[in-house]
């Protein structure tokens, strides 16, 4: 399913907010790990003793195609491996460029997290997935990367349900 490929390409952002620490850069894109990282914010704070890393203020993070835009960034470390990266904003954005001649993914929610430690994605609240024309939107979407499994639930007061758009273009033709 495409989707579950746009999810996996969200981790080489959150790759890239962890630059600064030892985690492998296996799931980056070739082209896209050897470039610089850019990182703007307004201000910034490191607690050695706590792990954590706080961007904040129209932050700004860029590495090749990854770009993000959030009002705030979260890392947290335990020791020197990074087990959770946090982007809130309203919303906070996502979008990279997987292959050269590929479409451009860009994710949209309120919160963005990823629990490296679980291997699990969230887009909480206001959640939106799109490329080349496919969109899940919802008010959560998760991806279990381990199970490769891709759950979108809509709000709790079932006024916002899920929705999926695939465009005709990659709907499976029927052979017969």
């Amino acid at each position: 399913m495409q989707l579950i490929n746009v999810l996996r390409y969200w981790l080489t952002a959150s790759i890239v907010l962890s630059a600064a620490t030892p985690l492998s850069l296996a799931f980056a894109l070739p082209s896209d790990r050897k470039q610089p990282i850019s990182i703007e914010s307004d201000r910034a704070q490191r607690n050695d003793k706590t792990g954590l890393t706080i961007y904040q203020g129209a932050v700004n993070i860029v590495q090749g195609t990854i770009h993000i835009k959030a009002d705030k960034v979260t890392v947290q470390a335990v020791g020197n491996k990074v087990s959770m990266i946090v982007s809130t904003g309203t919303p906070a954005h996502y979008q990279q460029q997987p292959e050269p001649d590929g479409g451009l993914i860009t994710a949209r929610a309120n919160t963005i997290e990823y629990h490296l430690d679980k291997d699990v994605i969230t887009l909480i609240k206001n959640a939106s997935l799109s490329q080349d024309g496919s969109t899940l939107k919802g008010d959560r979407i998760n991806y279990d990367l381990k199970k490769e499994l891709v759950e979108a639930r809509g709000d709790i007061t079932g006024k916002q349900r899920i929705q999926m758009i695939i465009p005709p273009s990659q709907q499976k033709k029927d052979d017969n």
